[in-house]
């Protein structure tokens, strides 16, 4: 038996230092990275106030005004605009390298935090098993998700989304935590759940949509099950939150940016489009990589669903209503954009609802592995029940194997891949020195009309948009106000 946990161990580490070599690459990626877009727009206030006054404390008073400012004349998003207007770049553009780390950061401390905590805190697993859980599951999201660019690199893109992702994360977890907790614990737990609602609410809408979903069957399974104080707990919270969404959607800005959607469905056609988006997106992601992936899970998943059963004595006696809820979810979260814009939204917002497919893929993968282990012993067949939580020298050849065989798939679609590629060709260098050779001008240029060369280096991954020959596009127009110049615009090309 020891020498099985001892062999179970080193399989888990390797599968830890795998995970997180694979963001190694990334890393070094943001290295090479600068604003644009969106990022001069939200953070020109606290720009120039940090160029005024070099004073931490003035640039978080101007993000906060900010958030007023966007309130009332572009969206609601009270809580996502403050974080927003405090990029990295602000402090100057090398800062802006930071973006990266920081988002790879969040994906896996939020994934590893919640995978830790369902396996160790509430389940009674090892905290290792829980620790590989999340760095693996955050090496499918990372490697594949479908935009790295909006996922990683722009900050403005990717904090509205993948912060807020990890802020449902924690919410899940404390919400989780309210079952068997002191009165005096839940009530601090409840205040805590109150401030995360908050917080989720003024981000972006599918997140904030979501959780209130989240928050609404915590409230059902705490009804059925006849926990009053829960159920207070979940009503405290949903009021909260619904609230702050309120407060979210129904802006002066959000009015203004919904003018521009007139093509828009209602709620029936809003469902139709969800679903085959939403199932349209499923079919693509069950690739090999997701295959391999709920394999090499399947030492950790073994146990936890037999802990379960042992300490809870759940029988996941409904695979299928699972399944379909899982399918269910995923389709809910493209209907905000579509009821509000027509479309199902940006690719960025896409990346969050791959994120939550990765945790309901291994959810139903937990689920159906408890699923089978509950009908072996049913069936009387307890011996083989018993060895499913072994860990046989084999598993390492077969785990070994599918991964080799993984990476050889599906490897060039690697995130980790395709940055080492640009690094190796030396485009997103060659981006780079073109991006601080502009930012010296632009500082340097305060009160001028500017006329800057077009990028002549656009790495995908780093490379989003850019101003245009005419000074009255809004993209123009954010640069103008971030840097105070009289005028900028691309030099005309025949």
């Amino acid at each position: 038996m020891e020498k099985l946990q001892a062999r179970k161990k080193v399989y888990l580490w390797l599968l830890i230092l795998l995970s997180l070599c694979a963001l190694i690459p990334l890393a070094v990626l943001s290295k090479y990275n600068h604003q644009s877009g969106d990022d001069y727009g939200y953070a020109y206030r606290t720009f120039q106030i940090w160029r005024e006054t070099h004073s931490f404390w003035n640039v978080i008073k101007e993000a906060f005004a900010t958030s007023a400012e966007f309130y009332q004349k572009w969206q609601g998003l009270y809580a996502s605009a403050v974080l927003l207007a405090l990029e990295p770049g602000i402090f100057g553009d090398k800062y802006y390298a930071l973006t990266g780390i920081l988002l790879l950061a969040i994906i896996v401390g939020a994934n590893c935090a919640g995978t830790v905590y369902i396996f160790h805190r509430k389940c009674g697993c090892p905290r290792l098993e829980g620790f590989a859980a999340g760095c693996v599951m955050s090496f499918l999201m990372i490697e594949w998700m479908p935009s790295a660019l909006q996922g990683l690199y722009w900050y403005n893109g990717a904090m509205n989304y993948v912060f807020f992702h990890a802020v449902l994360l924690l919410l899940l977890c404390v919400l989780l935590s309210l079952a068997g907790e002191h009165p005096r614990r839940k009530a601090g737990r409840t205040v805590l759940a109150v401030l995360l609602a908050v917080l989720l609410a003024g981000g972006n809408h599918v997140t904030a949509f979501v959780g209130i979903l989240l928050i609404v069957g915590f409230g059902i399974f705490a009804a059925v099950k006849k926990r009053r104080q829960n159920l207070i707990c979940c009503v405290i919270t949903l009021a909260a939150m619904v609230a702050g969404f309120l407060f979210n959607v129904t802006s002066p800005g959000t009015r203004i940016r919904q003018s521009y959607f007139s093509d828009r469905p209602g709620v029936a056609g809003t469902i139709v489009t969800a679903v085959k988006t939403g199932i349209a997106c499923i079919n693509s992601w069950m690739g090999l990589a997701v295959i391999v992936t709920a394999v090499l899970l399947l030492p950790v998943l073994l146990p936890l669903v037999k802990k379960i059963r042992g300490q809870y004595g759940f029988s996941f006696r409904y695979p299928l209503l699972v399944f379909v809820l899982s399918v269910a979810w995923l389709c809910a979260m493209f209907c905000p954009p579509i009821y509000a814009m027509g479309t199902p939204g940006d690719v960025r917002l896409t990346n969050v609802v791959y994120f939550s497919f990765v945790w309901l893929f291994v959810l139903n993968e937990a689920y159906l592995c408890g699923w089978a282990v509950t009908r072996l012993e049913a069936s009387g067949a307890a011996a083989l029940s018993g060895a499913a939580g072994e860990f046989p020298g084999s598993f390492l050849i077969t785990a070994a194997v599918l991964a080799v065989g993984m990476i050889i798939g599906c490897g060039e679609n690697m995130t980790a891949w395709q940055a080492y590629l640009l690094i190796r060709s030396g485009e997103a260098q060659e981006y780079s020195a073109e991006a601080d050779e502009r930012y010296a001008v632009l500082c340097d240029s305060a009160g001028e009309d500017v006329v800057l060369k077009a990028y002549t280096a656009k790495p995908w991954m780093l490379f989003l948009d850019d101003i245009t020959e005419e000074k009255s596009d809004w993209r123009n127009e954010y640069m103008r106000v971030y840097f105070g110049l009289n005028s900028v615009v691309l030099e005309q090309t025949e």
